[in-house]
């Protein structure tokens, strides 16, 4: 059992710890997520990517492209988990600040 499995819920969010899903980024407050029908029978593919967050759709996606069959299975919400909640921002001294993305999109 990992450490995060092994700490009750109420002692995350006393400790001011956020862990993904505990809230909502804005950006999901008209947001109705694509849903997709159980895989009921059996496939073939080339590759089967486990995850719809962002790297499991990249590689799927660039895999596709290359010409392979590729099947994507996900439990929950494609792009969602942090991937869906992250603005991916991995360095914001070379990128536009919040404030300037808020002002020409709102």
């Amino acid at each position: 059992m990992s450490n995060a499995q092994s700490i009750p819920a109420e002692l995350i969010v006393a400790s001011g710890a956020n862990p993904s899903g505990r809230t909502d980024p804005i950006w999901y407050r008209d947001y109705t997520p694509p849903s997709f029908s159980a895989l009921k029978a059996n496939i073939r593919s080339d590759v089967c990517i486990v995850g719809a967050g962002i790297a499991g759709l990249m590689a799927a996606y660039l895999l596709a492209k290359a010409g392979l069959s590729v099947t994507v299975l996900e439990a929950k919400e494609v792009g969602g988990g942090e991937s869906g909640r992250t603005s991916a921002h991995l360095a914001s001294a070379i990128d536009d600040r919040f404030y300037e993305i808020e002002r020409a999109h709102g």
